[in-house]
């Protein structure tokens, strides 16, 4: 079983099309509705696979145009990282489906959060994480990219604010190294515009 979430670029796409092609996917399913960064992968990947929809959708299309390839199931009503896991969850077990080894694919930037939301949400299975290619032909404008790594930290943290089991509970508790907190408070430092908040 391999979840393509929305969120992460047509390279990460391209990757799955090919695991799919290889035999190595029991089963693909694309999973998103329409989040923060839904407009973006409109806007990037063009008007060839349509101008509106949801990102399952516009992964659909893509898939299908570009490697012949078709999902198994779409999840389209997820609009975050959270949902994503356990409204694909919900749309596998309606489909009769309970894996117990689940391959997440992600954009780089959100792949531990995404592996710590599963944990939780998820425990029963094991995850595999596979993100998506840190390079490719696609490619986020720099200050999207920027804003998506900064705002990283604050989410993945295990405090009041964090979404960690002591904070808003959205995820399983993750390290967040000292460096990690060192590099991301100096970098708020100089550029305190930088970052995404975390709602």
């Amino acid at each position: 079983m391999l979840l393509l979430f929305g969120g992460s670029l047509p390279d990460a796409w391209d990757e799955a099309a090919a695991l799919v092609r290889e035999g190595r996917v029991g089963a693909l399913v694309l999973v998103g509705g329409r989040g923060h960064t839904t407009d973006a992968l409109f806007d990037l990947v063009g008007a060839a696979y349509g101008t509106a929809g949801t990102e399952a959708d516009l992964m659909a299309a893509y898939l299908q145009r570009e490697h012949g390839v078709i999902a198994d199931l779409l999840e389209r009503e997820s609009t975050n990282c959270g949902n994503n896991v356990t409204l694909a969850r919900e749309v596998l077990e309606r489909a009769g489906l309970r894996p117990r080894t689940v391959a997440l694919v992600q954009d780089p930037t959100m792949q531990r959060r995404m592996d710590a939301v599963f944990r939780l949400v998820w425990p029963e299975a094991v995850a595999v994480n596979r993100p998506g290619p840190r390079r490719g032909r696609y490619a986020w404008p720099h200050e999207r990219w920027v804003a998506l790594v900064v705002g990283e930290v604050p989410r993945l943290r295990d405090d009041a604010d964090g979404y960690g089991p002591r904070g808003r509970g959205f995820l399983a508790h993750v390290d967040v190294p000292p460096e990690v907190e060192a590099a991301h408070a100096a970098l708020l430092a100089e550029h305190p515009g930088w970052g995404r908040p975390a709602r």
